[in-house]
């Protein structure tokens, strides 16, 4: 599971700095359009670092209980 969550936040931060790139080469102010898209990705980047950590921390909680 953690292994699928960073395979997904690898190429959800991947696409991003795409996007920036491509606007950073244009010279010109994204179209509202990209902004939209760097935005979105970089809430949906956010959600899934939270359930990356919540699932880290709760495998850790798991491990203390077992000990």
């Amino acid at each position: 599971m953690l292994d699928d969550l960073e395979e997904l936040l690898s190429r959800l931060t991947d696409a991003q700095k795409q996007l920036v790139l491509l606007s950073a080469k244009a010279k010109a102010f994204p179209d509202n359009n990209t902004l939209k898209k760097i935005a979105t990705l970089a809430l949906n980047i956010s959600a899934v670092e939270a359930v990356i950590t919540d699932t880290v921390n709760q495998k850790a909680r798991m491990t203390r209980a077992n000990d």
